[in-house]
């Protein structure tokens, strides 16, 4: 079934075209966030494009979805404390860094502050929150993790980085403009 205006094809059937469903969730913005701690006295890293803040006030949760493949989330899972950092506007290649394959290049010359319970927190992010695991639900080839928040911290001086079309992004310049 297709859905047509003066020619543009606005819905295709995929039919599990994995490729499709990934250029077209690529145009869906989102902040990019590292999920990190400090783990038997080793600094872990998972970082994800697919994190959602304000999913409950009462308790704080934010909601993240992990590949079931992934290497770090159950390191990450047995921390006390799961450190998040929001990175901000310049730092895709730190980003990059700490998604990168060799894990024990991950951190070299990254700032961080490890807290006692062991989250780590990226220096000059725009936005620090401090969790614990809430749940972790079966979500096809994810599981949809939530964490509570009980502490949290933001740069209100710096934008966030943005992951748009595959690419990291940043905010267009501010212009105002009169409604009247």
């Amino acid at each position: 079934m297709a859905v047509t205006t003066e020619g543009a094809t606005k819905v295709n059937d995929f039919h599990d075209d994995e490729a499709l469903v990934r250029r077209t969730f690529a145009q869906f913005p989102s902040g990019v966030s590292v999920l990190s701690v400090d783990y038997a006295g080793e600094k872990h890293a998972l970082v994800v494009s697919s994190f959602m803040v304000g999913v409950s006030l009462n308790p704080c949760l934010v909601a993240v979805a992990v590949q079931k493949n992934s290497q770090s989330w159950p390191i990450v899972r047995r921390a006390e404390t799961i450190g998040v950092s929001i990175f901000a506007t310049g730092q895709g290649p730190l980003t990059r860094q700490l998604a990168g394959k060799d894990r024990a290049k991950r951190f070299e010359r990254v700032a961080v502050e490890v807290n006692q319970s062991g989250a780590v927190y990226i220096e000059d992010a725009a936005m620090w929150l401090e969790t614990r695991l809430f749940s972790e639900t079966d979500a096809g080839d994810h599981w949809m993790i939530l964490l509570h928040v009980t502490r949290m911290g933001v740069d209100e001086n710096t934008d966030p980085l943005l992951w748009h079309g595959s690419r990291f992004r940043e905010f267009a310049t501010e212009t105002s403009f009169d409604l009247e």
